[in-house]
């Protein structure tokens, strides 16, 4: 009986379910191994995230970013003015003889006011037939345009007064606003940009003030020109006035230099 109890209560200790047992805690083992790993892992990353956090913003002490802008008044050089008229009529040939009669009305209006024959340019003629309700051609409407471009401005204030003539005289005569271009921005641009610039490390220089020295610069971008009336400001807008003769034309430098 001893031995049978015996044999029991071996195979109780050293049976089947001591293995599991064995397993699970080698597996606890892993397990804890594991978590110190990702843990010391965990630990190392945050610092290297640190560093490069506070290498950063030292980065962003170390520099300074400032808008600099110059600008110039200018005359405007080119006058341009455009109208059109139309004629609607059962032929096409009537229409083109009631047009062919304003066109020598116009341009003698234009040419009495000042503006020279050779800053006067008639468009050609467009021709739209007009249908009933059926689909039928009824009649033609035909439109031409005509415009004037000089580089006398004072002399084409003159000209401008021609619209209230012609209205005047059943000639349908429909102008739009005058256009004032100045054409020197080719050449105003690079002068305006080198000032801005200059411009833009002298507002960095006074805001750093005495004790802080300015660097090189790490990037130096341009905006768009702008064309505006007197008064207007929109500088880097890229806006193009054409209603007034007197203009500013402006340029804004935007700069990110070091600072020491």
């Amino acid at each position: 009986m001893s031995t049978i109890e015996g044999s029991d209560s071996d195979r109780e200790i050293g049976g089947p379910d001591s293995a599991p047992r064995k397993k699970r805690s080698f597996r606890s083992h892993e397990q804890l191994v594991g978590l110190i790993i990702l843990s010391v892992a965990f630990i190392i990353g945050s610092l290297s995230v640190s560093s490069g956090i506070r290498g950063r913003d030292q980065s962003k002490q170390n520099q300074i970013s400032i808008t600099g802008s110059a600008e110039e008044a200018v005359t405007s050089n080119t006058f341009q003015w455009t109208a059109n008229f139309s004629s609607t009529k059962s032929t096409t040939s009537a229409a083109l003889a009631q047009l062919n009669g304003w066109t020598i009305q116009i341009q003698k209006a234009l040419i009495a006011a000042g503006a020279l024959n050779s800053e006067i340019s008639f468009g050609t003629v467009n021709v739209q037939p007009n249908e009933s309700s059926t689909g039928a051609v009824v009649s033609f409407t035909m439109t031409q345009t005509v415009n004037v471009q000089s580089s006398r401005l004072d002399a084409m204030q003159r000209v401008l007064g021609v619209s209230n003539l012609l209205l005047s005289n059943d000639v349908p005569f429909i102008a739009q606003q005058p256009n004032y271009t100045f054409n020197g921005l080719k050449k105003l641009r690079p002068i305006l940009t080198k000032e801005a610039a200059a411009n833009a490390r002298q507002r960095a220089q006074a805001a750093l003030g005495k004790n802080v020295t300015l660097g090189k610069p790490i990037s130096i971008s341009v905006g768009q020109v702008s064309v505006d009336a007197p008064g207007s400001v929109n500088y880097g807008s890229g806006d193009f006035n054409t209603s007034s003769i007197p203009k500013v034309v402006s340029v804004v430098v935007y700069a990110t230099y070091a600072t020491g």
